[in-house]
């Protein structure tokens, strides 16, 4: 077939450059020929060779093709636009007799000339907005027509030309409300079939695609009235929306795809929201956060579904994040921990827990980072906002750790939250170890480089005193090891950094300090030790 069709395009070729037979002949010939050879592969299959006959078939739509291409495109004997509708014609022809005989196959090559036609015979002056117009007629028709079928690779070659060419040869008209709507038109079909038909590579490309392209149109001027920008923006969240909807019916969990769409869907929608920079929410960036938390942390509370739940926590986290400065944003999340921690220990809603493990991490993490970065260098130690915020963050994550208690958790999620209390103890220890040795440094640093060096060794020291006293109290070994690692760090800091640069009365204190820690540490060990042999 491909050797036949090579052949036929040499002819044609040769029949130009040396002037034989008349073009309107030489394009008849090849039309007449496509007809020919697809109607005896249409008799071959009826005959019982199915490969062959659809082969033959496949042949004749290439000669047509071929044929009606030369007389649009060099021979110049018909307009290009009336040679892309004859060509999209006899794409249609080979798609029916595809249908007739299911044959995938038939479907691949017809849709591919289709795709082909309008770059074969691109006009001199483009059309981007009537491009569009052929690409959804094709792409999505062909698309119907795959789902009916089951034809999944010809679904993902409609689905591939449909948002690929568009980028390609309609990128301004992509820039513009109606281009949104083009794009959210394949994603929403693609939302739909997938939901019947299992086929994870379409959806996800599809909404990737979209919202790739949705990002560079509108980061494009739209021009005009804000109207048109807001008509762009409610094709997103249609997509959104039908995504969200489709998460409600169904286990948002049920398959590692379909978990990151779920999870990626709000946040997307969020950040095209703000490309998109539409005047009524500029002003306020946390509104939508706010509604998107609303849209999923009601139905998780209603119905008991931890997915939704623990997204709906990280949305409402995200609002407070873009709404206020770090230092309350700190605190913020250390309350949004509480309440996800109530809802699931009194209140029975699954995720409680894994939402109240995150935000704690995450305000840790906040909190030793971008609040610590944005502090004044002027503000007062030990009562300033970053002052306060790890005082409320070391009150916060201990409240929780003490009350993390067990049960009502999500089956699913249970690995993840059985020793959450231990991780929640573990991250208010660090912050009261990291927060007071940053805040002694800070005080005492301006005054007297020495006497800072000395408090933050002897903090370190009583610190892993405190460490390895509790350890016994709770008969927790990983615990006394902490304290002994904290003792170790501080040893080695006096040895090797306090040694060579404090002066003689701060070396000394340094040394005492350390002396009594010590030796507070072993008596403990041996009296321990003692004990366990009677």
């Amino acid at each position: 077939m491909l050797a036949l069709l090579t052949a036929a395009g040499f002819f044609l070729k040769y029949a130009i450059d040396r002037g034989w037979i008349p073009p309107a002949l030489r394009a008849a010939l090849a039309i007449t020929a496509g007809v020919g050879v697809a109607t005896w592969g249409e008799r071959r299959l009826r005959a019982g060779l199915r490969g062959y006959g659809a082969a033959m078939i496949g042949a004749g739509g290439g000669l047509a093709y071929l044929g009606l291409w030369a007389a649009a495109g060099p021979y110049g004997l018909i307009e290009r636009r009336i040679g892309v509708l004859l060509l999209a014609a006899c794409t249609v022809v080979v798609i029916l007799l595809a249908l007739r005989h299911e044959i995938e196959g038939l479907a691949l090559w017809a849709l591919a000339g289709a795709y082909l036609a309008p770059i074969l015979l691109a006009p001199a002056v483009p059309n981007p907005e009537a491009f569009l117009g052929y690409l959804e007629v094709i792409g999505l028709g062909a698309g119907l027509l795959a789902y009916s079928m089951a034809w999944r690779r010809a679904y993902d070659l409609a689905l591939a030309g449909y948002f690929l060419l568009a980028a390609a040869g309609a990128s301004r008209a992509l820039a513009s409300a109606l281009g949104c709507w083009f794009l959210a038109a394949g994603a929403l079909l693609t939302l739909q079939v997938t939901r019947r038909r299992a086929w994870p590579e379409a959806r996800i490309g599809a909404l990737v695609l979209t919202w790739i392209l949705a990002a560079v149109a509108l980061a494009t001027p739209l021009g005009g009235s804000e109207t048109r920008r807001w008509l762009a923006l409610a094709a997103l969240f249609a997509v959104a929306g039908l995504l969200w909807w489709q998460g409600l019916a169904e286990d948002p969990l049920r398959s590692p795809t379909e978990a990151l769409l779920f999870v990626a869907n709000p946040f997307v929608l969020v950040a095209l929201t703000g490309i998109g920079d539409p005047p009524g929410l500029a002003r306020v960036p946390s509104v939508l956060p706010a509604l998107l938390a609303v849209a999923y942390g009601a139905p998780g509370w209603a119905r008991r579904t931890a997915p939704h739940f623990v997204l709906g926590v990280a949305l409402a986290a995200y609002t407070v994040a873009v709404q206020w400065p770090p230092a309350t944003v700190v605190l913020g999340w250390t309350a949004l921990c509480l309440l996800a921690l109530v809802a699931e220990r009194e209140a029975g809603r699954p995720g409680g827990r894994l939402a109240a493990l995150g935000l704690a991490v995450l305000a840790f993490g906040g909190l030793f980072s971008v609040a610590l970065w944005s502090r004044p260098s002027d503000s007062p130690t030990f009562a300033d906002a970053w002052a306060l915020a790890l005082y409320g963050y070391v009150i916060g994550t201990a409240a929780a750790a003490a009350r993390w208690g067990s049960g009502w958790a999500d089956p699913r999620l249970a690995r993840w939250t059985a020793r959450g209390g231990e991780l929640a103890w573990v991250l208010c220890g660090a912050a009261v170890f990291v927060g007071g040795s940053v805040e002694l440094q800070r005080y005492f640093g301006p005054r007297s480089p020495l006497a800072s060096d000395l408090a933050l060794s002897v903090f370190w020291l009583l610190y892993a005193g405190a460490l390895v006293r509790l350890g016994f109290q709770r008969d927790r070994k990983d615990v006394r090891s902490a304290g002994l690692a904290v003792a170790a760090a501080a040893g080695l800091k006096i040895v090797v950094y306090d040694l060579s640069t404090l002066e003689a009365l701060y070396r000394i204190a340094s040394f005492f300090a350390l002396a009594l820690i010590a030796l507070a540490l072993a008596y403990t060990y041996n009296r321990r030790a003692a004990s366990s042999r009677s």
